[in-house]
C-alpha cells in the first residue's frame, strides 16, 4: 500500500507535475522559503494561502488538506469521455473530459489524461499526444502502475487500448490486483465493471 502522501508532498507533487517554480507559485503572497518549509513539513500554511496555493496550482483546498477532490462530477467526466472515445467519437470525449483532465487525484486524472492523448493520437494530433504522455510517465512510473503503463504504451503506438481475453475475468483479475495494492478506486472501478458486463449478459471470449 502507498506510504500517505502529506500536505507538503502534496503540494510538491501537483507543483512540479505543472512545472511550476516556487516562485511562481507563491507570486508576491508568501515568500519562496516559506513554501519550501511547507513542502518539507516544516511549516503549516493558513486557509488563506492554502487558497492562494489551491488557486494558482489549480486545484481545491480540500484536495490539498485531504488529497480528495469531489470525485463525482470527475469520475462523470472521466467514463463519458472514455465512452465516446470507445465509439470513435474523440472531439466529443476531448469536451467531456474537461473536468477531469484538471484532476490532481490520483489516478482519477492521469486516467483522463491518458484518454485525453487517446483523443488527441485519434485526431490526427500527435505532437499534443505525446506531450501529455511525457507528463504522465513520470507519475505512472512513481506509483509502478503496470496497468496504466501498458494503456501508455499502447496509445504510444496509435493503437485503442483494449482487454485481452474474457473481460469479465480480466475486471476481476484486475480488481483483486488493486486491493493486494490497497488500491480501492481501481478495485472498485473493476468489480462495478465486472457487474456490469455480467448483468448485460455478456457472453464469454473464446479462448485464443
Amino acid at each position: 500500500m502507498e506510504p500517505k502522501e502529506s500536505l507538503g508532498q502534496r503540494i510538491r507533487r501537483i507543483r512540479l507535475q505543472q512545472g511550476l517554480s516556487l516562485a511562481k507559485v507563491v507570486g508576491d503572497d508568501v515568500s519562496r522559503a516559506f513554501l519550501n518549509q511547507v513542502e518539507m513539513g516544516k511549516a503549516r500554511p493558513s486557509i488563506r494561502v492554502l487558497r492562494i496555493l489551491a488557486e494558482r496550482l489549480g486545484t481545491e483546498v480540500e484536495y490539498l488538506l485531504e488529497g480528495r477532490q469531489a470525485g463525482v462530477e470527475r469520475e462523470l467526466s472521466l467514463e463519458k469521455g472514455r465512452v465516446l472515445l470507445a465509439r470513435g467519437e474523440p472531439n466529443r470525449a476531448l469536451i467531456a473530459l474537461r473536468p477531469a483532465v484538471a484532476s490532481y487525484d490520483w489516478p482519477l486524472g492521469t486516467d483522463a489524461r491518458l484518454a485525453q492523448a487517446e483523443a488527441y493520437m485519434a485526431l490526427g494530433r500527435k505532437d499534443d499526444a505525446m506531450a501529455i504522455l511525457s507528463k504522465e510517465r513520470n507519475l505512472i512510473e512513481l506509483y509502478n502502475d503496470h496497468h496504466r503503463r501498458e494503456r501508455m504504451q499502447t496509445i504510444e503506438r496509435g493503437e485503442h487500448f483494449e482487454f485481452k481475453g474474457d473481460p469479465v475475468d480480466v475486471h476481476l483479475r484486475m480488481a483483486d490486483r488493486a486491493q493486494r495494492a490497497g488500491n480501492d478506486h481501481d478495485e472498485l472501478e473493476h468489480y462495478r465493471a465486472a457487474r456490469v458486463l455480467l448483468e448485460a449478459g455478456l457472453p464469454p471470449r473464446p479462448p485464443h
